[in-house]
């Protein structure tokens, strides 16, 4: 009776045996203690591989798919200086389109005050230099929990150049991808440091570089609150017993991931982005979508096929979605199955894929789509991580196998090499980008026309831009902002000088859409508003100003953080000869946007021909500051100079004027007499 509990007890210490075995590399190579000799060259090929696949994306440029929020269009990017850094910050003043990753925009930050503005190549290059990064710390990360130098090639090298990692690399704004995941991963190859060393002192500063990297990790992408459950995936890789003191000792990660989930839940729900206004499913939809999106990833793995930018939600949804619990729960059994069989790489794997992608499966919908490339990009490390071990225990056997493995890796490596080139493509600019979601969504969808049409606006091609537009408002005929895009279109056309001869024309087709979208019922306030402040500026421009002004004031009321509302209004005051009104919209203006200069000097221009002179140099002396090369701003100081008496003043200005191409006219000549 004594000797069944001794044996039983014997039963765990074989275990333990098979998992030192199963936890060493296939190919034993002791170059220092957490790497093998030769680990480093193997680490270059696979960084210049991946290197020579991405270099086709510094010619890309940016997309109009959240590249200009984030980008061009963030106000805590216009200037370089000490507000705007702290704005980026800021949990209120950060936070773009809902989303809080400070760190990503301050490294944009940091790119313009170096190269003086947002240059599209250097984006593009520090986004690939930071996925080589990534690919380092990867290959380092398999190294310590024990791969050899070919495993943590074959795992890096598919981590580095499989076909679904362009989204987050060759997509300007997914730079929070490739910066959250190379803090990520540093911080796991040092999990692996702190669990194996003994040393108390050590482990200390083992552990607060670990939180260091996962607070820059959180700063960058809010998908790093999974870091502490990846850890346990890593507990569970070396055998660490399942005990309580495992969540304990990485309470100060639980407490990180936490608050960054809290504060990106609070920025989200303050720009809408987390109700459920697309689609309205209930709790057992959203279920089904996310074994559903899970699934799809596990296809996406092997056949990286329709790869887009946009996935939408499939209205209504097919009964596969309501199928995939099935398979769900049987890949789970499996893993279940697998994990009593102690096969630990396939559980480690799935386990380091499941924690990594569980928050964005759309069980509590977030955006527009139900997939995103852009989430596999560090969960999918765990399937890569089967595959390097596999390599490593086969390739081990004889020459024969190791030699069919090569070859076999090699035709995978270049098919997914040759996709990855193929999609950087995808990505070159806007038209680009929605040509190519078109082939999938074909006529479903109007989202892509809209957007392919706001490209072509921006570059000018106002024909293609109506037909993308039209085509859209085919599609979903009752979307007012459809009818607003297409209203701005012609109004520009009316305005900007091309088409002299049908500036009416083009004002009233503008004018139509307007209408049509304020006429559509549950119209959003910001939609709104801005329909209201564009029919004003419509309106002014045929002269119809009293229409024009009691549309500029319902949209102010609707909105009154519109600041190109009180711009038009402005000048429909300016116009009908309301100067102190005129002053007030710009004052309410530069609350704002205090840094535009052209506000600053009109003014100020306004307040010099009112002979406010005082105030107006005033506004003329930061209308300079802030564009030191604005002339016009020079010559109007000067008038208001001249007009106080300080002639002397005003003569440096007329210099200063006439140095930035403004010369003195009669009206000065008189002045200065």
């Amino acid at each position: 009776m004594a000797k069944k509990p001794a044996h039983k007890r014997q039963q765990p210490k074989l275990k333990t045996k098979t998992a030192q075995r199963d936890s060493k590399p296939a190919t034993p190579d002791s170059g220092t203690r957490w790497e093998p000799a030769g680990w480093l060259k193997w680490a270059l090929i696979a960084m210049a591989i991946t290197a020579v696949c991405y270099y086709p994306s510094l010619d890309n440029k940016l997309v109009n798919w959240d590249d200009p929020p984030n980008l061009y269009e963030n106000p805590n990017l216009e200037r370089i200086d000490g507000e705007s850094l702290r704005n980026i910050f800021s949990i209120d003043k950060g936070a773009v389109i809902g989303n809080y990753n400070p760190l990503p925009i301050f490294t944009f930050y940091l790119e313009k005050k170096f190269t003086g503005e947002l240059n599209t190549t250097v984006i593009h290059l520090d986004n690939v230099l930071l996925h080589l990064l990534t690919l380092f710390f990867v290959m380092r990360f398999l190294l310590h929990l024990g791969f050899g130098n070919g495993g943590a090639f074959i795992g890096g090298l598919l981590f580095g150049i499989h076909p679904m990692r362009v989204e987050s690399v060759a997509w300007a704004t997914e730079r929070k991808d490739v910066l959250f995941a190379v803090f990520f991963f540093a911080a796991l190859m040092y999990y692996i440091r702190w669990i194996k060393t003994e040393d108390k002192g050590k482990r200390l500063r083992i552990y607060l570089l670990m939180l260091v990297l996962a607070v820059l990790s959180g700063f960058s992408k809010v998908q790093a609150v999974s870091l502490p459950l990846a850890m346990l995936a890593v507990d569970y890789w070396f055998r660490r017993p399942i005990k309580f003191n495992l969540l304990l000792e990485k309470t100060p990660f639980w407490i990180t991931s936490m608050v960054f989930g809290l504060i990106n839940i609070y920025t989200l729900g303050r720009e809408g982005s987390t109700n459920d206004e697309v689609t309205n499913f209930n709790f057992l939809d959203r279920l089904c979508v996310g074994t559903y999106s899970f699934c799809v990833y596990l296809q996406k793995l092997f056949v990286p096929y329709p790869m887009s930018p946009l996935y939408p939600y499939p209205k209504p949804l097919p009964i596969w979605v309501y199928l995939s619990p099935i398979l769900f729960i049987a890949i789970w059994f499996g893993i279940y199955r697998l994990w009593k069989m102690d096969k630990r790489i396939w559980v480690f794997g799935m386990l380091f894929f499941f924690f990594n992608v569980m928050f964005v499966l759309q069980v509590f919908g977030a955006g527009q789509g139900f997939l995103a490339d852009r989430f596999t990009y560090v969960p999918y490390l765990g399937f890569f991580a089967i595959a390097g071990w596999l390599y490593d225990k086969y390739a081990s056997k004889d020459a024969g196998m190791r030699f069919n493995l090569n070859v076999a890796a090699g035709v995978v490596f270049l098919i997914f090499g040759f996709l990855t080139v193929k999609q950087i493509d995808v990505w070159q600019d806007g038209g680009t980008l929605w040509t190519h979601v078109m082939k999938y969504e074909e006529d479903k969808n109007s989202l892509p026309y809209w957007n392919r049409g706001q490209f072509l606006r921006d570059q000018g091609n106002y024909d293609l831009a109506l037909k993308d537009y039209s085509k859209s408002i085919e599609i979903e005929p009752k979307n007012p902002e459809l009818r607003n895009s297409r209203g701005k279109t012609y109004f520009d056309m009316a305005t900007g000088g091309k088409f002299p001869n049908k500036v009416g024309e083009y004002t009233r087709l503008a004018i139509e859409d307007f209408n049509d979208g304020l006429s559509r019922p549950n119209l959003k306030p910001k939609t709104k508003a801005e329909m209201l402040i564009n029919r004003g500026a419509a309106k002014a421009s045929l002269g119809q100003f009293e229409g024009a002004l009691a549309d500029l004031n319902e949209g102010i009321v609707t909105e009154p953080t519109n600041k190109n509302g009180f711009l038009n209004r402005s000048l429909v005051y300016f116009s009908i000869q309301q100067y102190e009104n005129a002053i007030n919209d710009y004052s309410e203006y530069l609350k704002l946007d205090p840094y535009n200069s052209n506000i600053w000097y009109e003014r100020g221009m306004l307040r010099r021909s009112l002979g406010k002179n005082v105030d107006a140099v005033t506004d003329l002396n930061r209308a300079i500051q802030l564009n030191p090369g604005l002339g016009i701003a020079y010559l109007e100081r000067a008038r208001a100079k001249a007009q106080l008496g300080d002639k002397v003043g005003a003569q440096q200005d007329y210099q200063l004027a006439a140095q930035h191409g403004r010369q003195m006219e009669a009206f000065d000549q008189n002045l200065m007499k």
